[in-house]
């Protein structure tokens, strides 16, 4: 897939999605960026959270991204279980909602 127009991460690095998870971004370059048709995508390791096991998953920031749009059009942070078959999925613009996602194609 084509590569995500970086020109993107400023508007994205302004938003309040952005600004909610910035101190837990373990590098400030995405790990991952691509664009599918119009939609831009930036993927970002993050810290576990504090109260995480030593042997916990590395979570992920996803961004969707559109020249069209002022800010995020998606902003989801995703943690693997620890035997993989499963992940936690919040949406920042919704944290208080948490949906457990199968990552098998079961």
């Amino acid at each position: 897939m084509p590569c995500a127009d970086f020109g993107l991460l400023k508007p994205l690095k302004r938003s309040p999605e952005y600004a909610s998870i910035r101190k837990r971004v373990a590098n400030p370059k995405p790990v991952d960026a691509w664009q599918a048709n119009t939609v831009h995508y930036f993927l970002f390791e993050l810290r576990p959270l504090k109260e995480a096991p030593e042997s916990a998953v590395v979570p992920v920031a996803l961004f969707t991204m559109q020249w069209e749009y002022d800010g995020p059009v998606m902003a989801l942070v995703i943690t693997p279980n620890a035997n993989g078959e499963q992940a936690e999925v919040v949406n920042l613009r919704q944290p208080e909602i948490v949906q457990h996602v199968p990552l098998s194609g079961e």
